[in-house]
């Protein structure tokens, strides 16, 4: 049936919009280049999926005719972009063309039959709580900075690991990620409401589903949130995203944190340690952003040197009290852990020349950086 229908500009470019970054993946099937759209009795469902990821999303519409056609997700996304009109009508035409009117502007564009589009995932509505979009909006800003980009060797380093904690009477809702030279931890306290879901002994949620989710959270303050064998599940008043789980291990990651000593203690105003940062790695080398942190009784010094640029030097007063070192790390891993904290004064923790450092603030409670050094 050749559905027809107009709808609201804002509302159909804030959902067209939603589906770029899953739609964009270059796979082996056209038609995911596509977004599903069936036409109801007063609204427009919009699907697309890139068969790891799916998102499906409810528009209200004026619906003159009902109907099921798929087409392409970017070509809609920039002609709502571009219109500068209130309301675009859809009609369809014979041979799956649409023609699509938005203020002075006409287009015809070419659809796909339905009949190929992947079928969207079934999911327990049942095994759903309720979930704070702040609390996950937190828990992805602080962590997703270090998860691994596709080219690593360890594919699993390259998701999110999701856990659950209980300690006494409290639950805490737990992101840890990793590229293999660094780990960031987020913790955060959530109500037994937790208590329903069920999780897997390894839950991996890859990084561009991660990506996904932040933005799922934005413009609510809740939503219904699941975990399945291979899938979590978040759906929200018009929405419904589905996520693949990856399958396999992570690092052990608790055994990483108690092997280093907390005796030998650094603090540093954050802000004045970032700004320093951000100066010395103006002449870092491009690829591993090499700097030298010198430390000696209340005293740091940052430097880094380019053998085409010159080199850079900063130093300025810390509290601390213990024997000198002499260290080497990636700026650019500071700067990234420093930039996601909250707090005037954070803590650094590194026991000797060749050991991790571990950063964590008293207020930014839940958060824990662990950053690798590097021999220069």
């Amino acid at each position: 049936m050749a559905f027809h229908f107009n709808v609201s500009r804002e509302e159909f470019l804030k959902s067209i919009s939603a589906q770029q970054n899953i739609t964009s993946k270059k796979g082996t099937l056209a038609i995911l280049a596509n977004v599903l759209i069936e036409v109801e009795q007063d609204s427009i469902i919009i699907t697309g999926t890139d068969l790891e990821i799916g998102l499906k999303q409810t528009v209200a519409a004026e619906v003159i005719e009902k109907g099921v056609l798929t087409l392409p997700a970017k070509k809609l996304f920039e002609i709502a972009r571009e219109s500068n009109c209130d309301v675009i009508a859809f009609q369809e035409q014979q041979n799956n063309w649409v023609d699509i009117t938005a203020g002075s502007s006409t287009y015809k564009l070419a659809g796909q039959l339905a009949d190929e589009f992947p079928s969207f995932p079934e999911y327990n509505q049942d095994a759903m709580v309720e979930a704070g979009s702040d609390i996950f909006a937190d828990l992805i800003d602080k962590t997703i900075f270090s998860i691994a980009l596709d080219k690593e060797n360890m594919y699993t380093l390259t998701s999110a690991l999701m856990e659950k904690e209980v300690e006494g009477e409290k639950r805490f809702l737990k992101f840890i990620t990793s590229d293999g030279h660094r780990l960031t931890i987020m913790t955060k306290e959530v109500d037994e409401g937790i208590d329903k879901l069920t999780f897997n002994p390894v839950t991996l949620i890859p990084r561009k589903g991660i990506q996904e989710i932040r933005k799922f959270c934005e413009d609510k303050d809740s939503f219904s949130f699941g975990i399945e064998t291979k899938q979590v599940v978040l759906k929200g008043e018009n929405s419904l995203l589905i996520i693949r789980l990856k399958q396999g291990e992570f690092p052990d990651y608790r055994s990483i944190i108690n092997v280093i000593s907390r005796d030998n203690k650094l603090e540093i105003d954050r802000i004045r340690f970032l700004e320093a940062l951000k100066r010395i790695n103006l002449f870092t080398e491009d690829m591993f952003k090499a700097i030298k942190i010198e430390i000696s009784e209340n005293h740091m010094v940052l430097s880094s040197q380019n053998a085409d640029m010159g080199s850079a030097r900063d130093e300025f007063d810390i509290v601390y009290s213990g024997a000198p070192l002499s260290l080497g790390f990636n700026c650019r891993y500071f700067i990234d852990t420093l930039q996601v904290m909250e707090g005037k004064t954070v803590k650094a923790y590194i026991s000797s020349d060749e050991s991790p450092c571990l950063i964590e603030s008293d207020d930014d409670e839940g958060f824990v950086s662990i950053v690798m050094p590097m021999k220069i």
